[in-house]
């Protein structure tokens, strides 16, 4: 068992990843940096398609009294989900790629899927600019946005967790990154990002429909973000409360899984 500094100590470890993560992904593209927005602005402008024109979807209010913009109340889920379904899948790829140098010295294993997380957080800042920058313009702006980068802070946290525990134990069960895959795809609908939680039937054949989806962490996570930047409300003490429950659950979960399984993962990759 190798006892490694603590994780404020392995920064420079961790951006140089992050780094290495960045220059490999839009090495030898013609837009480069361009495609971190393309692919979210893409499935932006699909999602807003299909449900704001096909299915008549009926965003809230902003909290300005102005009439609600699908897409734009659409672009805050659509960038917290993004954020966190890629750092999951990277930090998975990160580790997974890290192997041959987890041969010949050791490093903490979080270094590389934290270091992908980092990456991922470059691109998502990007997206998160200009959704702040088109609220701006639309005079949506109120005192509740100076809570936002608390939640974000809280919101990495939790990311980060899950996806050093996932990465980890992917290295032992392969068939976890498929299995993944398969769940986030399912979250993904199950979350309300396209669609507002009252939206969500209460029942459905005796079971709490509405209760099960609003129950996912980032349920909350969303609703608070837009909460705090399209609605200009601080959100629901119980909202706060939850996620930091959550994210405490995760970051225990994320060391103790560290402390089991990830103390030397060279031999393994």
């Amino acid at each position: 068992m190798r006892k490694s500094a603590p994780i404020w100590h392995q920064w420079n470890l961790i951006s140089n990843f992050g780094r290495r993560d960045l220059k490999a992904k839009f090495k030898g593209t013609w837009l480069g940096w361009a495609w971190s927005l393309v692919v979210p602005l893409a499935s932006l402008g699909i999602y807003t398609l299909v449900f704001s024109i096909v299915f008549r979807m009926a965003p809230p209010e902003m909290g300005n009294g102005r009439s609600g913009i699908f897409a734009v109340w659409l672009f805050a889920g659509l960038t917290l989900w993004t954020f966190f379904s890629s750092s999951i899948n990277a930090g998975i790829a990160g580790l997974g790629s890290s192997g041959g140098m987890l041969q010949k010295v050791w490093f903490p294993p979080y270094a590389p899927v934290l270091g992908a997380g980092l990456a991922v957080g470059i691109q998502s800042l990007i997206e998160i600019g200009i959704f702040l920058s088109i609220l701006l313009i639309l005079g949506n702006v109120g005192w509740s946005w100076l809570l936002t980068p608390v939640l974000l802070v809280i919101f990495v946290v939790f990311c980060w967790s899950v996806s050093t525990g996932i990465g980890i134990l992917n290295v032992y069960y392969r068939d976890l990154a498929h299995l993944v895959n398969v769940a986030l795809q399912l979250l993904f609908y199950v979350t309300p990002i396209l669609y507002t939680t009252d939206f969500v039937p209460e029942t459905w054949k005796g079971l709490p429909l509405r209760e099960i989806v609003t129950f996912s962490p980032l349920a909350d996570f969303i609703t608070l973000f837009r909460n705090l930047t399209y609605d200009l409300v601080p959100g629901d003490p119980r909202s706060w409360l939850s996620i930091t429950i959550w994210t405490a659950a995760a970051l225990g979960w994320a060391s103790w899984i560290y402390r089991r399984r990830g103390a030397d993962l060279g031999e393994q990759l």
